[in-house]
């Protein structure tokens, strides 16, 4: 896989993960939840950004 593919899918992700993140932190702010909330919130949003980079890249090398 070349390097502007990986690029690609990694940029695709982050957006995906800032659009989200966003979301979040205006939820957070309209429902009033507490830091520890969003803390878990951004955890697994991290999470799941790992998640699906390592299965994109998998789905291009097979």
């Amino acid at each position: 896989m070349n390097n502007i593919i990986q690029h690609d899918i990694i940029q695709q992700h982050l957006i995906n993960f800032t659009t989200k993140l966003i979301k979040n932190v205006e939820e957070m702010l309209s429902k009033e939840w507490d830091f520890t909330k969003l803390v878990e919130v951004v955890k697994e949003s991290t999470d799941e950004l790992g998640r699906n980079i390592i299965k994109d890249f998998l789905r291009r090398i097979r």
